[in-house]
């Protein structure tokens, strides 16, 4: 059974065999110096560490060899060397230091960049040359507030910075209903809606926004650097005023279907738009015409209305009847001179072209309404008949027995005081004055 060589045995001979001692149990070994600019790197040979630069190592046994230095902050640097035996050799090392990767982006861009006080370009901006450890940024451009960020590199990882900037002044976003209407900002004009308004000094500004036709927008605003204020204007359209003459006049004036009064007339305050308007007039054809209205118009429609009536003469039987022409009142007819139970001829004018309905009223009378037509520029002449109604409302007493009391349909009263009277119809008795002890309707008081 063979006996196992204990591990740290196999350790000790590999140490020996790679110092000095063993070199010169085999034979001369090499000779190497190892320096670095900066010094103090750490000296690593065939992945064994040695000592720190500036460095000379003794009795390294010939053949290739693997040297390596390190230093903290700056790049690693490796070479291959073959050493023969005896050789003495030099090797210098000059250390690059370890570069930070930043990226810098802004909003806005084209910010200017300083970093430790230099001026390093404008963003976006990628930077390959800061050394390791802590940084001072300054970000600057015009309209902007600057801004001062801290920075630290420990290692070659890519960092991104990135930031907004704050505008070192207000902005206004202005909008209005409707279009197209002036901007004015402290008293100087910035424009027309929409637009955008930059550059505001921080503090109280006033603002007009005004459009012909409507009334004007103000406000007074107090902004702050930095502040961006959406502004929404509904601008108020002035009234307009209309105006309404009719040749001839007084003819009855209609705005969208609503009576506003007879011609001539003046209406105010009216909201721009579209208006129907109608004029009529009895015995002219009615007129009609939509008119548009502006803001602050001062408009005023003549209507010139055409004839298209004619005239109707009325005589009645008897006198005193009221006449209705399709149910409007037109006038009484007056008892002729020679004949009282009819009438003097009434004239009535301007009846429109067409057909019309005739109606006559008297108390104790009917009629039966009749039908008519005019013509433009035509005459018409109707005798109404109306028919007496015996309706008794009148009682006599010549004495004071039942056959000396009368009750009929009071006729008339004559100057010297005699009274007639239907006490039938058809049937007429007259009243000497010295015989009527009681005169008065029937339902009165008797005494």
């Amino acid at each position: 059974m063979k006996a196992r060589v204990p591990h740290n045995v196999w350790l000790a001979i590999g140490l020996w065999l790679t110092s000095g001692a063993a070199q010169g149990f085999f034979g001369s070994g090499a000779q190497l110096r190892v320096t670095s600019v900066p010094a103090g790197a750490q000296v690593m040979l065939d992945n064994q560490a040695q000592d720190i630069t500036p460095l000379t190592l003794q009795g390294i046994h010939p053949g290739q060899h693997l040297l390596e230095i390190r230093k903290d902050g700056y790049q690693p640097l490796r070479r291959t060397l073959a050493l023969l035996a005896g050789e003495k050799t030099a090797v210098e090392f000059k250390l690059e230091p370890v570069k930070g990767l930043v990226l810098v982006h802004t909003a806005p861009p084209g910010v200017e960049v300083d970093i430790d006080g230099a001026y390093r370009g404008k963003t976006p901006l990628l930077l390959t040359d800061l050394a390791l450890g802590d940084h001072q940024v300054v970000l600057r451009t015009e309209g902007f507030q600057p801004r001062t960020l801290p920075l630290k590199i420990a290692d070659r990882t890519p960092i991104k910075l990135r930031t907004d900037l704050a505008s070192d002044s207000a902005k206004l976003n202005i909008v209005s209903d409707p279009t197209n209407a002036v901007v004015t900002l402290n008293g100087a004009s910035r424009g027309t809606t929409p637009c955008v308004v930059e550059r505001i000094p921080g503090g109280t500004v006033e603002l007009e926004i005004g459009l012909k036709g409507f009334a004007p927008y103000r406000d007074r605003i107090v902004l702050k650097a930095g502040d961006v204020v959406d502004v929404r204007a509904q601008l108020k359209a002035v009234p307009a005023a209309l105006a309404v003459t009719t040749i001839p006049e007084k003819a009855r004036i209609y705005v969208n279907n609503q009576y506003k009064g007879d011609a001539p007339i003046a209406l105010t305050n009216l909201p721009p738009g579209e208006y129907r308007l109608r004029a009529e007039l009895r015995g002219y054809e009615a007129d009609a015409r939509t008119i548009t209205l502006k803001p602050e118009d001062q408009t005023t429609e003549e209507f010139r209305l055409q004839r298209n009536n004619g005239g109707l003469v009325i005589i009645s039987e008897p006198a005193g009847a009221q006449i209705y022409v399709d149910d409007d009142l037109v006038g009484t007819t007056q008892p002729l001179a020679t004949n009282p139970q009819v009438s003097e001829p009434l004239r009535v004018g301007s009846i429109a072209r067409g057909d019309h309905w005739l109606k006559l009223v008297k108390p104790g009378f009917t009629h039966t309404p009749s039908k008519f037509m005019i013509d433009t520029d035509r005459l018409i002449t109707r005798t109404e008949r109306m028919t007496r109604l015996f309706i008794p409302d009148t009682i006599v007493r010549t004495g004071t027995t039942a056959d000396e009391s009368y009750t009929g349909v009071f006729v008339r009263k004559y100057p010297n005081g005699d009274v007639e009277m239907e006490l039938r119809p058809g049937i007429i008795k007259r009243f000497p004055a010295n015989t009527i002890r009681f005169l008065g309707p029937i339902n009165a008081p008797q005494k």
